[in-house]
């Protein structure tokens, strides 16, 4: 992982009062559905207390800051060589790419984790970043529609974990079922 790619994202991020913990963690090895779970090359992790800074002029400009910053990031790993293609992904596991995943607190016991599709365009990546951070701060100020809320009461967590990806048919971010083509749980 170029690092330099890391410090213009904290670059850019950065502001006053924002707490911001860079850390490397080792590279393990799952199987099947666990592997959803795993660190992707790049994986940011987004808090409560950061959705609730959104709510003053201070954390709304962020909000911007954040996304553009993030949009780039993603930009310039999704170039990277060795991600794996879309199109040879059967299981619902080898289908998202080992690159970059956002992951955003849902309350004290789980989380969201965005996957993003191996192989999405330019275009697509940028929509499903920013559909994802609006989704993101519209769940933790109590502003996401019902609809979205019905289809989050389906979702299967994995170990506390809701899975997400942006959907390229409806562009939208939906559950992902970790025990697809596994039967029931």
């Amino acid at each position: 992982m170029p690092l330099d790619l890391l410090d213009e994202f904290e670059t850019a991020v950065t502001v006053e009062d924002l707490v911001l913990n860079r850390e490397a963690r080792p590279a393990i090895r799952a199987s099947a559905s666990m592997t959803l779970l795993m660190f992707t090359g790049v994986g940011l992790f987004l808090t409560k207390a950061y959705f609730d800074g959104l709510l003053n002029e201070l954390g709304k400009a962020h909000a911007g800051v954040l996304d553009a910053a993030l949009r780039q990031l993603g930009q310039r790993l999704m170039t990277l060589r060795g991600r794996r293609m879309a199109a040879e992904a059967t299981a619902v596991e080898n289908r998202y790419s080992p690159l970059l995943s956002v992951w955003v607190e849902r309350d004290a016991d789980s989380q969201f984790k965005l996957l993003l599709p191996a192989g999405l365009p330019p275009d697509a990546l940028d929509a499903a970043l920013s559909a994802y951070l609006a989704f993101a701060e519209a769940y933790h100020t109590d502003r996401l529609d019902p609809e979205d809320l019905e289809v989050l009461a389906w979702a299967r967590p994995l170990a506390g974990v809701v899975l997400l990806a942006w959907d390229e048919e409806s562009f939208t971010i939906q559950p992902v079922d970790p025990f697809e083509g596994r039967g029931s749980r």
